[in-house]
């Protein structure tokens, strides 16, 4: 199952809503639903969703019938539900080219159920393990504009594009798809995405930080080939006779020791040096070794 199909499977359990956000929902679902004629109607081939649209209008019209028709295609089932007769809608919910401001009040409540109602028959967020991604996608370019006006005056920021002939409402930010599903509704997936950024998160640092260790590893290696390199070439050239006795013991550790670091390297003379003292010896062995090959030894 896909992570909008959970979700949907979450905001299908409305056996908690109160009267009103039961018709802010079902009006939501048929906002976003198709017109065919002059009848208002939820298409989907999700039958969860279908179940859910009919306990809101047994709640919502507990007077009026509703029909389920079941086309199949390609081994697939497509669900067009409606109310009858299609009178009983236009009464309640209005003309559907506007919000309907008795239904969806502007309080949290109703305007919450009505953006659930939407998202079951529109709605879309991609699996956070893969990319952060929530949209909205209706064929209707007024009904987009008055939703993407709801959706900014209640304090979240979203995009628009077109898609063929669709209006796609969009974001690509965790916070705001968080917010999105807290507010429909749908809050133990928000807190899933959560989970899942702060694990990206740790993820990525623990990252950084073998790439950084990698990073002065490689460093190291290479500081140590170079001295060995220079050192040995000076014993080949003019031996060691030539060095001072601490230059001496400091050109036998590091041969010996090629893979220590300098801090390993301090701690193994008679006379524990500093690091930086070290530093100082290699550095005027590798100068020693660059004055005899510029005087071609």
């Amino acid at each position: 199952m896909s992570f909008s199909s959970e979700i949907k499977q979450e905001l299908c359990r409305i056996k908690d809503l109160s009267a009103d956000e039961s018709s802010a929902m079902l009006y939501g679902m048929f906002f976003a639903g198709k017109s065919v004629g002059k009848k208002q109607v939820i298409q989907t081939e999700n039958l969860n969703l279908i179940n859910a649209a009919r306990a809101l209008s047994e709640t919502v019209f507990p007077d009026a019938k509703h029909e389920t028709k079941r086309l199949v295609k390609s081994g697939s089932s497509l669900y067009t539900f409606e109310i009858k007769p299609s009178s009983v809608l236009s009464e309640k919910f209005g003309e559907f080219s506007r919000i309907n401001s008795g239904i969806v009040s502007g309080n949290d409540q109703s305007g919450g159920a009505f953006l659930r109602g939407i998202f079951m028959i529109c709605g879309y967020v991609t699996d956070p393990k893969k990319e952060y991604h929530l949209e909205i996608v209706l064929s209707d370019n007024q009904k987009a504009e008055l939703l993407s006006d709801f959706i900014s005056e209640h304090g979240m920021t979203i995009k628009s594009t077109m898609r063929q002939k669709n209006i796609v409402l969009y974001a690509k930010t965790s916070e705001i798809i968080e917010d999105f599903l807290t507010y429909i509704g749908a809050g133990s997936h928000s807190l899933e995405i959560m989970r899942v950024k702060i694990e990206k998160d740790l993820r990525n640092r623990a990252n950084r930080s073998v790439n950084c260790d990698s990073a002065n590893l490689d460093k190291t290696v290479a500081a140590s080939e170079k001295s060995r390199r220079d050192i040995e070439f000076i014993l080949e050239t003019v031996g060691e006779g030539e060095l001072s006795p601490e230059l001496r013991e400091t050109a036998r550790l590091r041969l010996e020791n090629p893979e220590s670091s300098l801090s390993e390297l301090c701690r193994m003379f008679n006379e524990p040096i500093s690091r930086s003292g070290l530093d100082h010896r290699l550095k005027k062995l590798s100068a020693i070794a660059e004055e005899l090959r510029r005087n071609g030894l």
